[in-house]
């Protein structure tokens, strides 16, 4: 089976409907895939419901912003979306990117640069990224990554730190709608060896379910060493394209991850 389990559509910060996704994954000889937005499951809902129709396997999952003394990212997978109190509960995740936002605007709009949020929010989450590429759109940047560099990145002018989840909360928000709680693409925690199982200890013992160990980045060794770890605490090695559009991921069909991940996944073992 072909998986690519970490893809993002425009309804956060991808340029492609969760119903192009799809037909674009299915074109491209995949199996299965999930759409995991930035803190929305609304076009992971979307997918699923378009999938069912074209008969392709399909995991509902989003992808939740965390911080613990940097950014730490929670992949959910297999929520019941149905569940009472869950939409209740999103409302307040996406209310934190929303202040966050909210500041980066204004701060942006006191240098000149006018970013209308509310359009934004019409067309899905927002998240830095949408804001990078309007700011492109309006020409105050020359492409995201001086958006970033410039203005949006860790400890830049416009950079905002608000109340995120930790780690732990995504993890439990996860499991207390029924789903597998997964840490994408560890890499990006710049830890060596013995600084991540620190870090990794206490997330299982809340209830981690897996590790995103074939993430595209990855070297052979560092694969090795997540897979090894989740071996070691016994969780499930799941991955992606982190497919947004031809400047971020990689292709869809370019490789495929996770052979086994769907059936643990949809199982819960």
């Amino acid at each position: 089976m072909k998986c690519d389990l970490h893809i993002h559509s425009n309804c956060s910060d991808g340029i492609f409907s969760p119903e192009e996704i799809v037909d674009m994954a299915k074109n491209r000889g995949l199996n299965c895939i999930s759409i995991t937005d930035h803190d929305t499951f609304g076009g992971s809902i979307r997918a699923q419901k378009y999938a069912r129709q074209v008969g392709m396997k399909f995991v509902v999952g989003a992808e939740l912003s965390a911080v613990a003394g940097q950014d730490v990212h929670i992949l959910a997978y297999n929520i019941d979306v149905t569940a009472p109190e869950f939409t209740q509960e999103m409302q307040v995740i996406a209310q934190f990117r929303d202040v966050r936002n909210a500041k980066i605007v204004e701060k942006l709009n006191q240098l000149g640069m006018a970013v209308d949020l509310d359009a934004l929010r019409a067309n899905g989450s927002v998240g830095r990224a949408v804001i990078a590429r309007e700011m492109v759109r309006l020409g105050y940047c020359k492409d995201v990554p001086e958006a970033f560099d410039k203005y949006l990145g860790t400890g830049k002018s416009c950079f905002v730190n608000t109340r995120r989840l930790t780690p732990v909360e995504a993890i439990r928000f996860t499991l207390r709608f029924g789903g597998i709680p997964v840490l994408a693409h560890p890499k990006q925690l710049r830890l060596n060896p013995v600084e991540f199982e620190k870090f990794l200890k206490p997330l299982v013992l809340s209830g981690l379910g897996g590790i995103e160990a074939n993430y595209f980045t990855h070297n052979s060794t560092e694969r090795k060493f997540y897979t090894k770890m989740a071996k070691k605490y016994k969780l499930i090695v799941t991955g992606g394209s982190d497919f947004h559009d031809y400047t971020h991921g990689v292709e869809l069909g370019a490789k495929s991850f996770s052979p086994t991940a769907y059936t643990r996944i949809i199982l819960g073992i």
